[in-house]
């Protein structure tokens, strides 16, 4: 995950030398699937003390009535100035296979050229995607409330500047491409909030994770650090969004501004938290599963300390987007016996029930193709019956997961510059065996 970070030279250069440096390593599917490793899981339950969650001020009001109108996601999904996205029929697209999953893929594509970035060019490289949300979580039936068409939702966090000592205003800023998947077309939706004057005000902080419930978009989101005021602008958060009040400006001008999408809520969160994901079929009603980004550093104890949360959503007729302040279950990674099986570096979180799945960047982890891993943990039961199974044949850089649930569909993208697909695995081909 690019991280939440000052936009220094020094961030600046990390990058560039991660790009530079990283390529997608040529892994045959037999040689991935030997890397399969099966263990005791090294997560162990989390003290749910200090991670309550507290409702923060609810800043919505509508954009002004003579500057736009509501459109919902219906309209966000339609129109013929949307941007097209390429398919395996690309020769462009298909040059980026190399970054999907080892194991066997059911549906992928690319964004746009445009939105693909430059190895050679970060700093002209701003957008880098980080979330990922589908109808397919939002609604059983796979669309979402107010309209046909299929539909994915990402986050982009604007994370380079080309003078990183003078970041750009956009910088850790969020913008959303809604996706119609039906027609592979999509367009950018701006998260914002509505000042007491009516004026629109963009969204800062990393928008790490998404996670789709009815029509409400959770968003996890970092302080934001550049001084911009806001809602609770200097704690992390998770901000939550109405995709039925999606609003479009009137005379089609704005540039960003044109479609946007206003904050209805947000909870301020007791640890940064950098990924969430909706699990319809936990013990108890629907939550969300969330957790923390902690980075890897060379040694075997900084393969521990991720930290996962789940917190449930309230019961009718107080649901909607209300969430319990208390979480429910919570854990924390350990050091593993095996490295093969450490949760490190950990980019996105989905769990069914009592299955978490969780992929993971590289970092600073020992073992082979570290920018391909990905585990399925069992946390049923007793805590020493906890298994892992883990392996190195998922996407390469992987993002934010998001699960499907009428298809069994684990739907990602990655994040890195020309490598960028969105892809869905059949959650029975998660593990390769």
């Amino acid at each position: 995950m690019a991280k939440h970070g000052m936009a220094t030279a020094l961030t600046w250069f990390v990058r560039v030398a991660a790009a530079l440096t990283l390529a997608a390593p040529a892994v045959s599917p037999a040689s991935a699937a030997a890397a399969l490793a099966t263990d005791a899981a090294p997560l162990q339950p989390l003290s749910l003390a200090g991670l309550d969650l507290r409702a923060g001020s609810d800043p919505y009001t509508v954009p002004l009535s003579a500057e736009y109108e509501q459109v919902g996601i219906g309209g966000a999904l339609s129109g013929s100035d949307r941007t097209a996205l390429p398919g395996s029929e690309d020769a462009g697209c298909a040059a980026r296979a190399a970054y999907l999953p080892l194991v066997p893929v059911r549906t992928w594509f690319c964004w746009n050229a445009a939105a693909q970035g430059d190895k050679n060019d970060l700093p002209h490289s701003p957008w880098v995607p980080q979330g990922l949300a589908t109808s397919g979580e939002a609604q059983l039936d796979g669309t979402p409330i107010g309209s046909e068409h299929r539909a994915l939702i990402a986050s982009w966090a604007w994370l380079n500047s080309p003078d990183p000592n003078a970041p750009d205003y956009r910088t850790n800023s969020v913008i959303l491409s809604v996706v119609d998947l039906d027609e592979r077309r999509y367009r950018n939706v701006l998260p914002v909030w509505v000042d007491g004057q009516g004026k629109l005000r963009r969204i800062y902080g990393h928008g790490g994770g998404l996670a789709w419930y009815g029509p409400y978009l959770f968003m996890t989101s970092s302080s934001n650090w550049n001084g911009y005021s806001g809602p609770d602008s200097t704690q992390h958060t998770i901000r939550v969004f109405d995709t039925r009040k999606i609003y479009r400006k009137r005379d089609g001008s704005g540039g960003d501004y044109r479609y946007v999408i206003p904050e209805v809520r947000h909870y301020i969160t007791p640890i940064l938290l950098d990924y969430v994901s909706l699990d319809r079929n936990s013990s108890g009603g629907a939550s969300l599963i969330t957790g923390a980004y902690k980075r890897s550093s060379g040694t075997s104890a900084s393969l521990a300390g991720t930290k996962l949360v789940r917190y449930r959503f309230q019961p009718p007729p107080d649901g909607d987007y209300r969430l319990f302040a208390s979480p429910v279950q919570a854990w924390v990674s350990t050091v593993p016996a095996n490295p093969a099986n450490a949760i490190s570096d950990v980019q996105g979180v989905q769990a069914n029930g009592d299955r978490l799945y969780l992929n993971m960047s590289a970092g600073s982890h020992p073992g082979p193709n570290p920018s391909r891993r990905f585990a399925t943990v069992n946390v049923s039961g007793a805590t020493s019956t906890w298994t892992i199974s883990a392996h190195t044949s998922w996407a390469y850089r992987p993002e934010d997961l998001s699960f499907w649930y009428a298809t069994g569909e684990l739907w990602g993208l990655t994040e890195g510059e020309e490598e960028r697909v969105v892809f869905s695995v059949g959650i029975a081909d998660t593990d390769p065996m």
